[in-house]
């Protein structure tokens, strides 16, 4: 199927790439049809979440894990059934980001992730209710402590390199 998008000009989508999310997104629960697409730099964590329905309405999206050390998500029983979830490895986390005019300060939303199944292609928003997770949760920021604590971890792990 072919698409006109806004920031993409005209796309082609299979039917298998379709990410379906029923109830849409909040604040647009008249769009259903979405497809996740790379972002045109490489090597680049952040992707785009286009909307079928709505050619003018995307979303920059990212896998929290990417930015972020830990992420405790519980997802309940009625998420994962809703999506049709059987196996926690064909779960795909995404948050939306906010990117203001200073891209330095660009959030996440952690508090209403994207819930998607790798197999039947459902989606749903979901609410998380670990109050650490906010909806503006500063992504550089948490680059960088994903990075020390990845530093540490290495270190703890190869001695050499604290010099015993």
């Amino acid at each position: 199927m072919k698409v006109t998008t806004s920031r993409f000009g005209t796309i082609d989508v299979s039917e298998d790439e379709i990410v379906y999310f029923e109830e849409g997104l909040l604040g647009f629960g008249e769009y259903h049809r979405y497809v996740i697409l790379n972002a045109s730099e490489k090597n680049t964590p952040f992707r785009w979440l286009q909307c079928l329905d709505e050619g003018n309405l995307a979303f920059v999206i990212i896998e929290p894990l990417n930015f972020m050390f830990e992420y405790d998500l519980d997802v309940s029983d009625a998420d994962q059934e809703f999506v049709g979830l059987t196996k926690s490895e064909d779960a795909i986390i995404y948050t939306i980001v906010s990117i203001p005019s200073n891209p330095q300060n660009m959030t996440a939303n952690l508090q209403g992730p994207l819930l998607i199944n790798a197999i039947n292609r459902k989606g749903r928003q979901i609410i998380s209710s670990n109050p650490r997770h906010s909806i503006k949760t500063k992504i550089l920021e948490q680059m960088q402590i994903r990075a020390r604590k990845i530093q540490e971890l290495n270190k703890s792990l190869n001695p050499k390199e604290k010099g015993e």
